[in-house]
């Protein structure tokens, strides 16, 4: 079948249909979000609150009895680095080094920061090479929870999906809606 074909044998949509498709799924979008978001947000808030805590795992009760895995939420942690605070001093220290060549040569800076170490004592970062404080250079200890993210069990999501199906329902005319359809619904009280 030809693409000229085909788009005769769909019937075109009205534009006033199709922008009120397109307002309802966004405000059907909205609206899921808004009761949804603050649950998935508690979640993480409380894996992240909870010192030692690395994830949750989320477990369906079966009408067998049991329960069935659906997934776990894990936080991701920020690792330990050294971080540049102070381009200036550290440019003058890789001037020192005679690693400049007008700025500070990146192959210079990536080698530096991966040969440092923090004196937690003092609070100073050290050039192992040289033995030197290297200014401008400061020390992020990581541990900081960067972003909480699910994985999903295929078997446990499918079963609850199968639970969830009444939203498919409530949600099926949706891509047929017409703005008769919308009025013939508000006077039903649907």
């Amino acid at each position: 079948m030809s693409a000229q074909s085909e788009e005769q044998d769909t019937p075109a949509v009205d534009v006033g249909d199709l922008a009120l498709r397109a307002a309802v799924a966004y405000r059907v979008k909205s609206r899921v979000a808004e009761i949804c978001d603050p649950l998935i947000e508690a979640n993480a808030e409380h894996i992240k609150a909870t010192k030692g805590l690395r994830s949750t795992e989320a477990e369906m009760p079966l009408d067998s009895g049991g329960t069935m895995p659906v997934g776990a939420f894990t936080r991701s942690l920020s690792k330990a680095k050294f971080v540049v605070v102070d381009d200036k001093k550290v440019l003058d220290y890789a001037d020192e080094q005679g690693e400049t060549e007008y700025v500070v040569r990146p192959a210079f800076l990536k080698n530096l920061l991966s040969r440092l170490r923090y004196d937690p004592k003092t609070g100073v970062v050290i050039d192992s090479t040289t033995g030197e404080v290297v200014p401008g250079v400061g020390y992020d200890p990581g541990g900081v929870t960067t972003s909480v993210s699910p994985k999903w069990n295929k078997a446990g999501t499918e079963a609850l999906d199968a639970r969830l199906g009444f939203i498919a329902l409530a949600l099926e005319k949706l891509p047929e809606l017409t703005a008769g359809d919308f009025l013939t619904a508000l006077e039903a009280g649907e």
